[in-house]
């Protein structure tokens, strides 16, 4: 299967929050739902550990017939992209925006994200609630894709024990970040809440082949945010 690159999204997203960044990229790609999200099953054990997903993700890669691929991962997207590339070697590249190997905050302690709606002007409230600087246009698309209808009007699409729960903040991933060796961009929002300058260029610092670039005009959600800026970064990084 010809894909170049393999898109993961972060907590709360879907395969469709590249949307708007992948409107500006020509390139072969994939974009999943990750276990729990969208059109991916729900697991009754509640095992949603980057581990799983990357598992996961191997497998329908295998299933697939991919090859070489480098790999895109937004916030917790970008552990999974660090845990897929330790355990695969077709991944060349690697794309980590706006996350840090490891989180000193409790798994529950989550923003408020509904799982139900009377309509999609509530949906994209919510979005542009979450992500301020994302124009009407990109946080109506973000909501139609990421919802689903029911009785009591729009459901997101997303297993609510992730609205909740957010269990890779116990995870540490430092010591993967650390031995990983292939080219890397670490993508950080200029004005991220989640990121920091300082713990960011710590990251940089500790990696074996890592550079930092910042957007500016976005916080943590930069592929709803900024999504022509993140299309430029990664197709200079990916060509």
């Amino acid at each position: 299967m010809p894909v170049d690159t393999l898109f993961l999204h972060g907590v709360g997203g879907s395969a469709w929050t590249f949307a708007a960044t992948l409107d500006a990229m020509t390139a072969g790609w994939m974009s999943v739902d990750l276990l729990g999200y969208g059109e991916s099953s729900w697991l009754p054990d509640g095992d949603y550990s980057s581990r799983r997903q990357a598992e996961q993700i191997i497998k329908v890669m295998d299933q697939l017939g991919v090859g070489e691929v480098r790999v895109v991962g937004f916030s917790w997207g970008g552990l999974i992209g660090l845990e897929l590339a330790r355990r695969d070697p077709r991944v060349t590249r690697l794309a980590v925006i706006d996350i840090a190997p490891s989180s000193n905050l409790s798994p529950t302690d989550v923003p408020p994200i509904p799982s139900l709606y009377p309509d999609i002007d509530a949906a994209s409230a919510v979005v542009r609630r979450l992500a301020p600087r994302a124009t009407l246009a990109v946080a109506e698309r973000d909501a139609h894709l990421s919802t689903t209808g029911c009785a009591e009007g729009l459901r997101k699409k997303i297993d609510p024990v992730l609205l909740s729960n957010w269990q890779f903040r116990t995870e540490n991933h430092w010591d993967s970040w650390r031995r990983n060796a292939l080219p890397t961009v670490l993508i950080r929002g200029a004005e991220s809440p989640v990121l920091g300058r300082e713990q960011a260029q710590r990251m940089v610092g500790e990696a074996q082949a890592a550079r930092l670039v910042e957007i500016p005009g976005a916080g943590h959600l930069i592929p709803l945010e900024q999504p022509k800026a993140l299309a430029a970064e990664l197709t200079e990084f990916l060509s």
